[in-house]
């Protein structure tokens, strides 16, 4: 498991808060080092985040980018009618939930909510992972998305106008032998598995909200044995809804 992290730059080890080494050095299964994206033109507000670490032996590199690809297509298509997370938080024709996303990763949940109509608070718990979003963000430039490091088993919110809590817990183990996507595998490199799921949907269900929404691989088993009130279902997800 990755525990030590460094920044290859100076600037980068003050904007990080963490140890600043000159060298990239020889990457061990203890450390990984944090670097801006060299291609770009020099501006820390532009600059793409890079964490170079090891993956089965070899370097390998994670970071994430909310403006180009797939992800931003389907941001630029995204609706009502075409979103199977919109009914899944209770989005009406005029009508848009404020949302907690307690388990941001990778952001690209709370981004398809924000195109949506949706303000979200976003919380991520990992230092890497929320490091890597935060950068994300500086360089997509949304107002409606924003972000905190904050545990959410430690701070679910009571604010009275959050409305629904979004929990997309790290999926269980796939048991089909095919290998899940690079880009999944140094996500769970970095945050483990999520072995306090059960406690966050229990924590989300006691907070002051009208509807908590969970994320779910379909086949799998509900959070703590808990049966939502109904299921969305779409070709690969599913998601429970928890009417509170």
């Amino acid at each position: 498991m990755i525990t030590r992290f460094f920044a290859k730059t100076e600037e980068l080890s003050k904007k990080l808060n963490i140890d600043y080494v000159s060298d990239l050095g020889i990457l061990d299964q203890s450390s990984a080092i944090f670097d801006f994206d060299s291609a770009a033109d020099f501006n820390p507000g532009d600059q793409q985040l890079i964490l170079h670490l090891l993956l089965d032996g070899k370097a390998d590199r994670l970071s994430f980018d909310l403006t180009d690809g797939e992800v931003a297509k389907r941001a630029s298509q995204v609706s009502k009618s075409n979103e199977v997370i919109a009914k899944a938080i209770g989005c009406k024709s005029h009508y848009r939930p404020n949302v907690l996303d307690a388990t941001a990763g990778m952001g690209r949940d709370s981004l398809m909510m924000a195109m949506l109509g949706c303000e979200v608070v976003m919380q991520e718990r990992n230092f890497a992972i929320f490091h890597l979003l935060e950068n994300a963000l500086e360089r997509l430039k949304n107002d409606s998305l924003t972000l905190c490091r904050q545990d959410s088993i430690q701070s679910l919110t009571n604010d009275k106008q959050i409305n629904v809590i979004y929990l997309d817990p790290m999926f269980p183990e796939r048991k089909k032998t095919a290998l899940v996507k690079k880009e999944m595998r140094l996500f769970k490199l970095l945050t483990g598995d999520d072995l306090d799921s059960d406690q966050l949907l229990s924590s989300a269900l006691q907070s002051k909200v009208s509807r908590v929404v969970v994320k779910r691989p379909k086949g799998a088993p509900f959070l703590g044995d808990k049966k939502p009130s109904h299921e969305i279902k779409s070709k690969k997800f599913r998601y429970d809804v928890y009417l509170c």
